[in-house]
Formats: structure tokens, sequence, C-alpha cells
């Protein structure tokens, strides 16, 4: 019997695929001011040359959005790559 076999490994990849989402979603909704701000400059930095090009609000909805899609996707993947199976009577 081995120690680890090809279904599990399987099922750690669908857990991960269904929790890291959500975990990086709420990190962008509940981050702090400071921490956005950061994040605006590093990104603006990096793509546009300057560190204020995009204003902080704006940003900050953004991330709000961004991180919403990746709650609703994680919901979305969990549902099918854990649940359903589970739930389907053949």
């Amino acid at each position: 019997m081995s120690l680890l076999n090809i279904d599990f490994a399987i099922l750690i990849i669908k857990i991960v695929i269904c929790t890291l989402p959500a975990v990086f979603g709420i990190s962008m909704i509940v981050s702090t001011e400071e921490s956005k701000q950061e994040l605006r400059d590093k990104f603006c930095g990096i793509v546009f040359g300057v560190y204020n090009a995009i204003p902080y609000g704006k940003f900050a909805l953004m991330m709000a959005v961004f991180g919403s899609l990746m709650i609703a996707f994680s919901l979305v993947s969990t549902w099918f790559l854990l649940l359903r199976p589970m739930l389907l009577v053949e």
C-alpha cells in the first residue's frame, strides 16, 4: 500500500484550486488602506512607470470587485470539483 496514491493527490489539487482563490479574494477585500496603497504604488510603478497613475478610490474598488469575483470563482469551483460528484447518485 503506497502512502500517496494518485486519487489523493488529485483531491489535494482540487482542494487547492477551490480554496486559494477565496483566500486571495478575502485578503484583497479586508486588507488595510496602507497595504492597498503600497500594492497600487508597486503596480503603477511596474506597469506605467509612475507611482500614482491610478487614483486610490478606483484601485480600491477594483480590488473589491476582483476579490468578490475570486470568491465567486471559489464557490463555483467548489461546487463543480468537490460537492457535485459527491451528491450525484448514479
